[in-house]
């Protein structure tokens, strides 16, 4: 139940809770499209790459929703309009499992495809798409997807055999929550009322302390990615000076337009390891983490002041021949692991 108080802060008016079936809710036409436009009724910020996926190799199955969140991990959303549909955390493991091996080269042509399904941007081309998944991100050495998909299922409410499975599935480090979406009508609107109900949120960094800890015991985790940050490659290994100039230039998005000679759009490199010192930007002369100063300036020359989400400014900021850091860095791991004879890994 819900309390809706006057303006006059003299009434109140109690509106009970109603049922999808009731108020003539589907899962596809109401629910999902709700998700696509708003992912943050979840509870957190997605990026939604795919609605209805179904490019599984060898099946006809229908991903409700794929996402990205801020960590680069791929998210399944599952969707159910009964509360009672007992097989909905199966139908996500398979999922999770059967898109676990997707990467970023792959998954990039359908965002493509979803954002001009959606009329998101018409004009988007595959490097945009690519490019805004690793923005989205919020990692300065973002490289490429984890192979552990998180599962979210999405309801009215849940069964005790799904919420026994997923409390289970958690306990083996299975990255799966349970999203209660409770609908209401008041007057012509349906209001909905998203709680996450697994892992209780009072609970949950106490569970992810926990599963730290145990990693750190067992040697940590095998599969984390262990590349350095791009700025302590390029300069431990000299590509670098410090006193040169780079230029915000690359994969800008539609609000900001670069202008040549503008302090702006210039910065110098330190040659500095800190986290807040990789450049100094022209414009005020301070020094700034190159991911911040993106972040800042996006921000700032957006109309409405919006949060740009994750940045990696490695990606944007370019040299006089238009080669970005990120791609200087990854061209000097690639001749790296080029030159080790067979056998012997990369040490980092």
């Amino acid at each position: 139940m819900i309390f809706v108080v006057s303006k006059d802060l003299k009434s109140v008016e109690k509106f009970s809770e109603m049922s999808f079936t009731g108020l003539d809710i589907w899962e596809r036409q109401h629910i999902e499209e709700w998700i696509v436009r708003a992912p943050e009724i979840l509870g957190e910020d997605l990026l939604v790459v795919s609605a209805e996926f179904n490019r599984f190799s060898g099946s006809q199955d229908r991903l409700d929703i794929l996402a990205v969140d801020r960590k680069g991990n791929l998210v399944v959303v599952e969707i159910k309009r009964d509360p009672y549909a007992g097989y909905a955390d199966l139908q996500a493991v398979r999922y999770a499992a059967m898109v676990s091996a997707m990467t970023i080269e792959k998954l990039a042509p359908h965002y493509l495809d979803h954002l001009r399904k959606h009329k998101q941007d018409s004009e988007a081309n595959l490097d945009d798409a690519r490019n805004r998944i690793i923005e989205f991100v919020a990692d300065d050495d973002f490289e490429e997807l984890t192979t552990k998909p998180r599962i979210i299922l999405c309801s009215e409410n849940f069964s005790l055999e799904v919420t026994t499975t997923t409390l289970w599935l958690r306990e083996f480090g299975v990255d799966i929550s349970c999203v209660r979406f409770t609908p209401y009508r008041l007057g012509e609107k349906v209001v909905i009322v998203p709680t996450k109900v697994i892992p209780l949120q009072t609970a949950e960094q106490y569970q992810v302390d926990i599963r730290k800890k145990e990693e750190a015991r067992a040697g940590g985790d095998e599969t984390r990615r262990q590349r350095q940050r791009t700025m302590k490659i390029l300069i431990e290994n000299g590509c670098i000076k410090a006193g040169e100039r780079i230029y915000l230039k690359n994969g800008l998005p539609s609000h900001v337009k670069y202008l040549e000679g503008d302090p702006t759009f210039s910065a110098l490199l330190t040659g500095k390891l800190g986290q807040s010192n990789a450049v100094c930007w022209d414009k005020d002369q301070k020094e700034y983490s190159i991911s911040m100063l993106t972040w800042q300036i996006f921000r700032d020359l957006h109309p409405d002041k919006k949060d740009p989400g994750g940045i990696n400014g490695n990606w944007h900021w370019v040299f006089e021949n238009g080669k970005s850091l990120w791609s200087l860095a990854e061209e000097l791991l690639a001749k790296q692991q080029e030159s080790l004879p067979i056998g012997i890994p990369i040490i980092k």
